[in-house]
């Protein structure tokens, strides 16, 4: 099966995926887009993906297809959100083999462990800055900079290292900053301990950072669930610097007023949220380290309650 592989498959073809994917494909490596629905592909097969940056419009033609037409491939990057990543594994599983390196480039906490539980195989792990809005099927906007981290689930495995640092190089050879880390856990943290503070009370609050920002006892309570986070970083001998992740939420509600966090867009359409992996995450490791988090338990609480509302109200009749 080796030989036939190709060298990315992209699984979760969202925005950022399509963007990572596309820029993949122009640089000249053999990439594929996998969703579980047909519209991606039926796009790209038609216009191309059509990428907007700010330096232009780039437009290429990767391999887009539904997950029974996936191939196998070197590197297989995981873009889902994480309820949706053992069915998605599942759906491909037939083509996972043992030379594949699966990588998670997802939002949250555990992934890169929720990989490596459900294939067996070796797993890279990262974050990502890049911004990406989807105006249409394969018609993908992104605007600012951006940067990557990636690095080796197993900090000693000699093969994920190497891994990590082959798959940074195509990325930033493709026009994706990337850095490869020997450890990664803190990059992940730090973007984990802002979305932590950020996502869950924008999503029940229905509010931009802007609008938290304004409502000066509300970011009292945003900088606390942060420290709750970090603090738990903390015991696990992750070093996240709280100042960083302070001045990143300052500078989320002073400059990106009106983004509309991941979390607000699901709640508002009735879906799924990632909640489990960031602050019932954080539960979850207070809980095993014998840590008070009051904020982040309260929130997990309510916004599991919240993404199950409109069903519930739509179940009384």
């Amino acid at each position: 099966m080796g030989d036939s592989m190709i060298d990315v498959m992209i699984l979760g073809a969202g925005g950022v995926g399509c963007v990572v994917g596309g820029c993949l494909s122009h640089k000249g490596y053999q990439t594929q887009l996998v969703n579980r629905q047909h519209f991606t592909a039926m796009a790209v097969a038609k216009n191309g993906l059509r990428l907007e940056f700010d330096t232009g419009i780039q437009i290429s033609q990767p391999d887009a297809v539904v997950t029974s037409n996936a191939r196998p491939a070197k590197f297989i990057m995981c873009f889902t959100k994480t309820h949706q990543t053992e069915a998605a594994i599942k759906a491909i599983l037939p083509v996972i083999c043992k030379d594949t390196i699966m990588v998670s480039m997802q939002n949250g906490l555990g992934n890169g462990s929720l990989l490596a539980r459900l294939t067996g195989c070796d797993v890279l792990h990262g974050v990502t800055m890049i911004p990406a809005t989807v105006l249409a099927p394969a018609h993908i906007r992104s605007h600012g900079s951006h940067h990557s981290w990636i690095g080796p689930l197993e900090i000693s495995s000699q093969r994920q290292q190497a891994a990590a640092k082959e798959l940074a190089t195509m990325l930033e050879q493709s026009g994706l900053s990337t850095e490869y880390l020997d450890d990664v856990r803190t990059k992940i943290w730090q973007k984990a301990c802002f979305n932590v503070a950020m996502n869950g009370v924008a999503a029940l609050a229905d509010a931009a950072p802007g609008l938290i920002g304004d409502t000066a006892p509300l970011m009292v309570e945003v900088h606390a669930l942060a420290d709750e986070a970090l603090a738990v970083a903390a015991s696990l001998g992750i070093g996240v610097d709280p100042k960083q992740v302070h001045e990143l939420i300052d500078f989320a509600c002073a400059e990106h007023r009106y983004h509309m966090p991941s979390m607000m867009q699901d709640i508002r359409a009735s879906r799924q949220t990632e909640i489990e992996s960031l602050n019932g995450y954080i539960v979850e490791q207070a809980n095993a380290i014998g840590l008070e988090v009051p904020r982040n338990r309260l929130i997990n609480a309510l916004v599991q309650a919240r993404q199950s509302a409109n069903q519930f109200w739509k179940d009384q009749s």
